[in-house]
């Protein structure tokens, strides 16, 4: 589903029913995270909660070595079909270009509507800092260090 259709779908669920209970996101949220940190996609994740009901669970992750964003979005569906199984509906989308892969879900946990929203952001691996032309050393290059995810 292309994102400007699932924000649609999210929008008409979201007008017909409200946030399920915190037990519902948490329980997304350690799913999630649980198998995300198993999969070897990721060389580093960190997921959270918020009040936002466009995002209840929030994640950003950085691939693994040699994991591109599409080959992480690709895993995160895998994860995403195992973690909502049991919904009474779900809807998500995955964008990804060659710097970033973003996934957002929504489903159901009752007859009710009730609902829970999750937003993944995943930045490619970190690359390693050029050496600079001259330089003496033992030939060990650094990685560039942490970076934040802008918007």
């Amino acid at each position: 589903m292309d994102q400007a259709g699932f924000h649609k779908l999210r929008l008409a669920v979201q007008e017909n029913a409200h946030p399920a209970d915190s037990q519902h996101a948490r329980a997304l949220k350690r799913t999630v995270e649980t198998a995300l940190e198993g999969s070897g996609l990721f060389a580093e994740v960190e997921l959270g909660r918020t009040d936002d009901v466009d995002r209840l669970v929030i994640g950003v992750c950085r691939c693994a070595e040699d994991v591109l964003p599409w080959e992480a979005g690709m895993g995160m569906e895998r994860v995403w079909a195992t973690a909502v199984v049991d919904a009474r509906w779900e809807a998500h989308t995955v964008v990804c270009t060659d710097s970033i892969m973003e996934f957002e879900g929504a489903f159901t946990v009752d007859d009710r509507g009730s609902y829970v929203t999750l937003q993944l952001v995943a930045e490619p691996p970190l690359a390693l800092a050029p050496q600079e032309s001259g330089a003496t050393g033992n030939g060990v290059v650094n990685g560039a260090g942490a970076t934040g995810t802008s918007r």
